[in-house]
């Protein structure tokens, strides 16, 4: 595989760079800003903006057969509430556009894996519910929205377009950093365990690692599943406040811990049914080895 990956810097792409070299594929990341720490061959591209001439010269020369479009942003109070930003409309809509747009003009015609999310389903469900992909899409958020958006723009494109859709699932790993919930534990736990405050110990969510979404994407970016859409998750519900417990046990404390939205909630959890039965594909990283890896 001669693949390219957007949004090169980020923490699942540097895992799918990864994974795809010592799959023994070559690759090349584009990335918003430069980043001289990378590991990985890179070309400087905001997809905000349509790639230039120069650029597009070089991704022309690498002949991809496979473009990964990973960037994205999906920080709620960046990405809207209840609509899309407008910062969520020119990385998320526009910039997939931008994207399209390359690859039909290139003349390997490469097939686009575009990542998208659980969010499409929406984020609020009254019990523990499996969705599988012909489930009617529900985004109640501004990052849902977008990527829905986002999603419309490949199925409307003309047929000269192979596209691939992941619609992944909550999921961290070793290296993920920020307010997402296992990085932002951790931290707490680390640096502030006589304080510790969190939204809500009992969410029901799908979480898997990063590892394993990256090796569905390879499996899944293949030109006979040409305009299908994968749920990529555990395909199991995993209560947060268990993630919270193990990390306690792991690190060898306990704490006293603050919900500041106690209560009861349950996100889409995925049928990973299509993916298993079209790849063999499964999760294979438990949730204490992920959290173990992170810690580390």
């Amino acid at each position: 595989m001669r693949a390219i990956i957007t949004g090169g810097s980020g923490f699942v792409a540097q895992h799918l760079g990864k994974h795809l070299s010592d799959c023994g594929d070559d690759i090349l990341l584009t990335q918003r800003t430069d980043d001289s720490n990378c590991p990985f061959p890179t070309l400087h591209w905001d997809i905000t903006e349509p790639m230039d001439t120069a650029v597009k010269r070089a991704v022309e020369q690498f002949k991809p057969d496979t473009i990964f479009h990973l960037a994205a942003i999906s920080t709620r109070n960046i990405c809207g509430f209840a609509e899309p930003s407008e910062a969520a409309m020119a990385v998320n809509v526009q910039g997939t556009q931008h994207v399209i747009d390359l690859c039909k003009s290139l003349s390997t015609k490469p097939l686009l894996l575009f990542s998208s999310s659980v969010y499409i389903y929406g984020s609020r469900r009254c019990a523990i519910e499996n969705v599988n992909e012909n489930n009617s899409p529900a985004p109640d958020n501004g990052y849902g929205i977008s990527k829905l958006l986002a999603e419309e723009l490949l199925r409307t494109n003309d047929s000269h377009l192979q596209w691939v859709i992941a619609r992944s699932f909550q999921h961290s790993g070793p290296g993920q950093s920020g307010s997402l919930l296992v990085p932002d534990w951790i931290s707490k736990l680390q640096h502030q365990p006589n304080n510790i405050t969190v939204g809500n110990l009992d969410t029901w969510i799908d979480i898997s690692d990063v590892r394993d979404v990256v090796r569905a994407y390879r499996l899944i970016a293949q030109p006979r599943f040409n305009h299908q859409t994968f749920n990529v998750g555990s395909g199991r519900a995993t209560r947060s406040g268990e993630i919270m417990e193990i990390l306690q046990s792991l690190i060898g404390i306990r704490c006293d811990i603050e919900e500041l939205q106690p209560g009861t909630h349950y996100l889409p959890i995925a049928d990973i049914s299509h993916i298993t039965k079209q790849t063999n594909w499964k999760p294979t990283i438990s949730i204490t080895q992920m959290l173990q890896d992170c810690l580390e």
